[in-house]
């Protein structure tokens, strides 16, 4: 077990892991993406600890939606430790998938101790939970 893995993200974390994907691209194993932890949960018997996550892409910015949320200014993607603008898939809940905060689905990027990169500001938390609030297909634990 990872030391990190103790320790469970925060609702409204940012993350980087492995979105089950149709179609991996070649480096899927080695380079994960960002991830918006948007619940957690925890197994009463176990102790595991599972988040919901809604993935992040720099892909098809332009598509986003008006739910989404996009992070493409310098100063913010420097504050959320983000490579890149990126765009959290959040208008749906169809796009999100309940991941256990385990080594195999979650791991740091190199020079950070853990998948946790950031936690959202409060007006990025207050419009991801506003649209989170109003969706009625979010994947249950």
């Amino acid at each position: 077990m990872a030391e990190w893995e103790r320790y469970p993200p925060q609702l409204y974390n940012i993350v980087t892991g492995f979105f089950p994907e149709a179609s991996p691209k070649d480096k899927w194993a080695v380079n994960p993406r960002p991830l918006l932890v948007c619940g957690r949960a925890q197994d009463p018997e176990t102790g595991t600890f599972f988040c919901r996550i809604a993935y992040g892409t720099s892909q098809h910015l332009h598509k986003a939606h008006e739910d989404d949320l996009v992070v493409g200014n310098l100063s913010m993607l420097n504050a959320l430790n983000l490579k890149c603008p990126t765009r959290f898939v959040i208008n749906s809940g169809q796009q999100m998938v309940i991941m256990p905060w385990v080594e195999a689905h979650f791991q740091p990027w190199t020079g950070f101790p853990s998948p946790v990169l950031s936690l959202l500001p409060d007006l990025m938390q207050k419009h991801v939970g506003f649209t989170l609030s109003r969706l009625d297909d979010l994947p249950p634990y």
